[in-house]
């Protein structure tokens, strides 16, 4: 269908929420989101795909989040050899919560170099109202995006609908060099445009405007 569409696949999204429970205490668990995902990388490959996303998954639970993060470097660890022999990159996606983004960062501490990288939200920073902190962390390793906005809720609406600073946000990537894809993870059930034809047409009007920022 890409081919007779002149369509190319940017990325693929491991299984959501089979996939994100890398970090589990919960053998079992953790054993099946690593097959999913595993899964998503033989697809990646097969669909000639550069990039897999995945979730991590973390606890409030101080006592338990350090056992967590050597499960989530056990999970890894295999993710990354797989991709490696694929020649798939996998982008750990950044979540909303102090925990998870501890998580985030003892991920790509330990994972400095081969095929791991990061793809940035915007949406899920804005829950934590922090600005673009997680963009400035970890920028210089984005392989992808997942743009959307919201007013402080996981809505994802278009850009402009919500109260992202999107100048701001170009501004970095431009920064950072970025030449990537600036993939709209949107949907209509919270948005202003709820018809198809219409959600899809401002969809395409504000990408463009995205992509006019200075």
């Amino acid at each position: 269908m890409t081919r007779d569409h002149g369509l190319r696949i940017d990325s693929v999204h491991a299984p959501f929420p089979e996939g994100d429970r890398l970090c589990s205490l919960d053998e079992t668990e953790r054993l099946e989101s690593l097959r999913q995902c595993q899964m998503a990388l033989e697809a990646a490959q097969d669909l000639a795909v550069g990039i897999v996303v995945v979730h991590l998954n973390s606890s409030p639970d101080a006592a338990v989040l350090g056992q967590m993060m050597d499960q989530g470097i056990r999970s890894m660890e295999a993710l990354s050899a797989d991709a490696l022999a694929r020649g798939v990159r996998v982008a750990v996606e950044n979540s909303w919560g102090e925990p998870y983004a501890m998580m985030l960062d003892r991920i790509m501490t330990e994972f400095d170099d081969g095929p791991v990288g990061f793809c940035y939200d915007p949406g899920h920073e804005n829950i934590n109202r922090a600005g673009f902190r997680e963009l400035e962390k970890h920028g210089p390793r984005l392989l992808t995006l997942h743009l959307h906005d919201n007013r402080g809720e996981d809505t994802h609406v278009l850009p402009y609908e919500g109260d992202i600073d999107w100048s701001r946000l170009m501004d970095m990537l431009h920064g950072l060099n970025y030449s990537g894809n600036l993939l709209l993870e949107v949907c209509t059930g919270n948005s202003a445009f709820r018809a198809p034809a219409l959600f899809l047409a401002e969809a395409w009007k504000r990408a463009a405007k995205l992509l006019e920022s200075p």
